[in-house]
């Protein structure tokens, strides 16, 4: 499925493949530290309306895709639609970009980060740090991450595909748990929208 031609020599074969063990392993490093948390918080709302799965379906569907897009087989007049080379560098560092910037919103959160929407009577509206910016940064890392590696492989069906993928998912994320967050803080949640971007700085 995945042709190593599409690098133009090993240094960004190693580059790419090491930013998305890297990528993978800040997942698996997530999800332990907040199963590790969650144990013992007594939760008063949740509401994930099952957009968890569809981050993590997402997530890991982006991926293969982004591999599929390269492929050999298939519709290769489609598939093989290739963006030059030089795009790996920029994708390799969109790649680190988003690890660094998901892991750093799940630290910043620490206890009241949870993979499901959920809030808890002793949880405080955090927004310092990257959250003074961005209110759901750690989906912008995600977005960062996955759309590096689209382009990393060079793909432009894959970038398009993972692109629209991603917002439709995230946005849908975003509206379960802004509106839970809304019923929780209530004025204090509304004044903080009004002085942030809900994923992309100065954008949205």
């Amino acid at each position: 499925m995945f042709d190593t031609s599409k690098f133009p020599d090993s240094t960004l074969f190693y580059m790419f493949h090491l930013a998305l063990l890297l990528m993978i392993a800040a997942e698996v490093f997530i999800v332990f530290y907040t199963h590790s948390k969650d144990r013992g918080t007594e939760k008063i709302n949740k509401r994930d309306k099952g957009t968890k799965w569809l981050l993590i379906i997402n997530f890991y569907v982006c991926i293969y895709l982004s591999f599929f897009m390269v492929g050999h087989n298939g519709w290769d007049y489609i598939l093989n639609t290739k963006l030059p080379a030089v795009v790996i560098y920029p994708g390799v560092a969109f790649m680190l970009a988003g690890i660094m910037i998901r892991l750093w919103a799940v630290l910043t959160l620490k206890r009241s980060f949870t993979l499901s929407v959920q809030t808890s009577k002793e949880q405080h509206l955090i927004t310092a740090g990257i959250y003074g910016k961005i209110r759901n940064p750690a989906y912008t890392g995600s977005l960062c991450s996955l759309i590096g590696t689209a382009l990393g492989l060079r793909g432009m069906i894959a970038l398009a595909i993972v692109f629209i993928f991603s917002i439709v998912s995230y946005s849908a994320r975003i509206f379960v748990e802004e509106e839970a967050l809304r019923k929780h803080f209530g004025k204090e949640f509304t004044d903080y929208e009004k002085r942030t971007y809900r994923l992309i700085p100065y954008m949205w």
